[in-house]
């Protein structure tokens, strides 16, 4: 944790609506300086020279959010080759360019944290018949976490992956949020608010010792899977 409250950073990936720009808020009522990154703000966070760029003149954040990323519901052999690059880039690559760039810097100044968004039910080794391409991309983006987390672990810096269930915001999927409702345990759908406190734990103190994993904040969805 950097020495003083107000010498916290954080840059948030996607800070333009949803759960990003809850977080944008939220962070910063709590004292954090963050600052708002998405293509609609000028950053377009695909491309391999983006955060590079955004380095030259800032100092590197404590933290990460890498919120951004769309979605698809199609059937696996329907999608399209264009649909394919663009959930692999908004989803996968963008994570690795911006680990590319911080990480390294993180470890020379003493740790850090970096986090990424999947979805609810991703270890589950069931078929996903719903948005099949988009679990299978997140799946790899997993993978990938688990590697990162394991290689910079020594150096201070933990990596994790928060994987919410059906969150409602204005801009979430309102069609797919309706068919899950009434299969949620707890009984109602989450918002943007049950996201906050697990982020807050991760990126201070008290998550220190948490690394590599993808923690589920679902209201119990997919617990039927399991039997």
């Amino acid at each position: 944790m950097p020495e003083s409250e107000s010498a916290r950073s954080v840059w948030i990936a996607g800070a333009s609506r949803g759960i990003g720009a809850d977080l944008h808020t939220t962070l910063q009522d709590k004292g954090w300086d963050v600052l708002p990154l998405a293509r609609s703000l000028g950053q377009d966070l695909t491309q391999p020279d983006t955060v590079t760029r955004l380095l030259e003149d800032r100092p590197c954040p404590y933290a990460w959010l890498h919120c951004m990323g769309d979605y698809l519901e199609k059937e696996l052999l329907e999608t399209r080759k264009s649909e394919w690059e663009h959930l692999f880039a908004s989803n996968f690559i963008s994570v690795l360019y911006a680990a590319g760039a911080l990480l390294p810097r993180m470890a020379a100044e003493g740790g850090g944290r970096f986090l990424v968004f999947g979805t609810s039910g991703l270890s589950l080794a069931t078929g996903k018949l719903r948005a099949p391409a988009y679990f299978a991309v997140k799946s790899a983006l997993l993978s990938a976490v688990k590697s990162l987390a394991r290689q910079w672990a020594p150096a201070g810096v933990t990596i994790n992956m928060i994987s919410p269930g059906v969150i409602v915001h204005e801009h979430s999927h309102a069609e797919s949020a309706e068919r899950m409702a009434d299969r949620i345990p707890v009984g109602r759908t989450g918002d943007v608010s049950d996201i906050r406190g697990l982020v807050e734990l991760l990126l201070d103190d008290r998550g220190s010792y948490i690394t590599g994993e993808e923690i589920s904040v679902d209201g119990g969805l997919f617990l039927q899977g399991l039997g």
